[in-house]
């Protein structure tokens, strides 16, 4: 029966392996190791698993962390499906999967990549702000995690709550925001998306009061950028011990937050023209009216 294991770092995306039956594979963090796990505490060769009929069998190869199933140390044994396997600082999920259920994955997966590339032109039709609160909703349940904001401004300090689900618009304003602030800053900071599994261990986040009071499990936050300018930011977390954020969460995360940047343009030009138009003096309008009519009916 083959097998799936999701190898779960505490500071970036878990990543997902399929093992076929009547297969061998080497673990560790050699380039050429069948499954790979880029992590220091992972000896370059640290453990093997193998099929053997219907059964998987795990087997340490003298790594310097050694291997735990279920925290307990081991050197040489079988494998059942929901065993947590631990090699060096990194969990893993093993779980044994049929043919139909990895089918039904991989399907499933293909779909919500489908659903993250939804045109932006479907959502046209309605407002902005309408098509960025329906572009975070999609963020959400896509990704599985719980609630989120799409913040928009060229400053770290004049960012403006848009679009939330989960949270108000007022707690962001609070001391005791519900997010993390600490991760959007390292975002804007570093001008990268910012992920984080287990947060309450993340040296750099850990100390926020809102870490310690709502003890959240996992957050992303993604920059968003024109060129080398910014134009807002995209957070999402979840408060679900067992959360982890995936490669293809990322990628979605990457590919939503991409149209929520093209719309984020489109309200700041559309801001910028409303500012523009305020700042004319009436008499000018009076003689050029069609002209008037013509720009607002733009936006």
């Amino acid at each position: 029966m083959p097998a799936r294991i999701t190898a779960c770092y505490p500071d970036k995306p878990a990543r997902e392996s399929v093992l076929f039956e009547d297969s061998h594979y080497q673990v560790g963090r050699d380039l050429d190791c069948e499954v790979r796990l880029n992590h220091p505490s992972v000896s370059r060769k640290h453990a093997f698993v193998t099929a053997k009929g219907e059964q998987w069998f795990l087997k340490d190869s003298l790594s310097a962390n050694g291997v735990k199933i279920n925290g307990q140390k081991v050197d040489d044994q079988q494998l059942s499906s929901n065993d947590i396997i631990s090699l060096g600082d990194i969990d893993c999920l093993f779980e044994l999967k049929s043919k139909q259920q990895l089918e039904a994955i991989d399907a499933h997966n293909h779909w919500r990549i489908q659903q993250s590339r939804k045109s932006y032109n479907e959502l046209a039709h309605q407002s902005l702000l309408e098509a960025l609160d329906e572009q975070l909703y999609s963020l959400l349940n896509l990704t599985g995690t719980q609630r989120g904001l799409v913040m928009l401004g060229n400053s770290p300090e004049n960012l403006t709550v848009c679009a939330s689900k989960g949270m108000t618009q007022k707690d962001f304003h609070t001391r005791s925001f519900e997010g993390s602030v600490g991760a959007m800053q390292k975002a804007l900071q570093q001008r990268s998306p910012v992920l984080a599994m287990d947060v309450k261990l993340e040296h750099a986040l850990a100390s926020r009061e809102s870490i310690q009071r709502k003890q959240i499990a996992a957050l992303a936050c993604i920059p968003l950028l024109s060129g080398n300018n910014l134009v807002g930011v995209v957070y999402t977390d979840s408060k679900e011990a067992n959360k982890v954020l995936t490669e293809l969460d990322l990628e979605i995360l990457n590919l939503v937050s991409e149209q929520i940047k093209i719309n984020s343009e489109a309200i700041v030009l559309q801001n910028e023209i409303s500012a523009i138009l305020s700042d004319i003096p009436e008499h000018i309008f009076a003689e050029k009216q069609p002209i008037k009519e013509q720009i607002l009916a733009v936006h």
